[in-house]
């Protein structure tokens, strides 16, 4: 079972990924938003969704825009990715070359890109909601209890 701090950290980094899918969500039919706008925004929400599931497992990790080392290291965990690796790792470049370079010409597969962060979002939610941390217990309650165990 993961720490109650690497369950709180998970689900922060699914809080914000969600941020990033609700922009996803709003902007992905309107054409006026330029693909490398929206590429990174559903980069961004993969990225985090990959994170939450190595901190839920307390793996460490690099601060790194890099899916492909993300994948790695889950999967050097003996975590299971979905079946779309390829496809994941091919959103890196809308890290940081489609905000900043301007000669990128990548074309977002938007329909695609639907379909994959929603198998992301499946998958981590999955993962996490399976691995709910211990109960802890409030403060004196683990007193109360031994006391009222005494001997009897």
């Amino acid at each position: 079972m993961p720490s109650p701090e690497a369950h709180e950290l998970a689900l922060l980094l699914v809080g914000k990924a969600e941020g990033d899918e609700s922009i996803r969500d709003r902007l992905l039919d309107d054409h006026d938003v330029p693909d490398d706008v929206l590429g990174f925004h559903i980069r961004q929400a993969v990225e985090k969704r990959l994170k939450a599931v190595l901190a839920l497992n307390e793996v460490e990790y690099e601060h790194t825009h890099s899916v492909s080392y993300l994948t790695a290291l889950i999967e050097k965990q003996g975590i299971r990715l979905p079946d779309r690796r390829e496809e994941i790792e091919g959103l890196t470049p809308w890290a940081v070359a489609a905000r900043y370079d301007g000669t990128f010409e990548n074309v977002l597969d938007r329909l695609g890109s639907r379909t994959l962060v929603s198998e992301l979002r499946d998958w981590s939610s999955r993962l996490i909601s399976g691995r709910q941390p211990p109960p802890q217990a409030k403060v004196g309650e683990a007193d109360d209890e031994a006391t009222s165990a005494g001997p009897g």
